[in-house]
């Protein structure tokens, strides 16, 4: 196995790893919060922040206009702390949940079946979708770092998108390493749903933060 494989080997153990740990959360899981400032505030802080980088203004879940519902999933013991925006917007329906590692993005299929469209026609809805949500006006000051011929979020030349498909917009980078979010982001298909999931990763922090720790001024009585 060469380094190419041996990255997105590891890459895709931990994507799966995030993508079943919000699937693993049950029906009722989430608590609604009846405004965004009851959200912890190290989880508050990181989400305005991820959040006004990664997507355009006018689908930001932060956005008033939209009236995105917020709720939390406190960390059970195979269940990281958790933050839900549900909305529409951009006649998208959306949900968007937000671990402390990574943003993923879900399309509701009353907007968006993306099984129900034919091959080509998938990548093409699935690059629409992408240009729509995402900030293309940040820069990247990732040193080394390919350019990605596609939009972002999406790869450049996107193979066929199933059930259980995922992709990488960047595959070359690994994700440990990145500078900014839009270096690699992931796109993929999860129970009929498109999803697009990005890594809050800064130059600042080597690696990831423990998933299980972002809500901790809550248990301690802070924010």
């Amino acid at each position: 196995m060469n380094a190419q494989e041996c990255l997105t080997q590891e890459v895709d153990a931990k994507v799966a790893a995030w993508l079943s740990a919000v699937a693993r959360v049950p029906p009722g899981g989430f608590t609604q919060v009846a405004r965004f400032d009851d959200v912890p505030a190290q989880a508050r802080a990181d989400s305005l922040y991820w959040c006004d980088s990664i997507f355009r203004s006018d689908l930001n879940p932060h956005n008033e206009a939209v009236g995105a519902r917020h709720a939390i999933h406190a960390a059970t013991d195979d269940t990281p702390d958790l933050l839900r925006h549900e909305y529409a917007a951009g006649g998208l329906g959306l949900t968007v949940t937000e671990g402390r590692n990574f943003v993923l993005v879900q399309v509701d299929r009353a907007s968006l079946d993306i099984l129900a469209l034919c091959g080509k026609d998938r990548a093409a809805a699935a690059r629409r979708v992408a240009e729509a949500i995402f900030n293309t006006g940040i820069e990247s000051n990732t040193v080394g770092v390919p350019m990605a011929s596609g939009p972002v979020g999406c790869p450049g030349d996107m193979p066929d998108l199933e059930e259980g498909a995922t992709f990488a917009s960047n595959p070359a980078v690994d994700p440990d390493l990145l500078a900014c979010w839009k270096d690699r982001t992931e796109c993929g298909v999860q129970d009929g749903r498109l999803y697009f999931l990005c890594y809050k990763k800064s130059s600042q922090r080597a690696g990831f933060a423990n998933a299980w720790q972002w809500f901790d001024d809550r248990k301690t009585g802070v924010g």
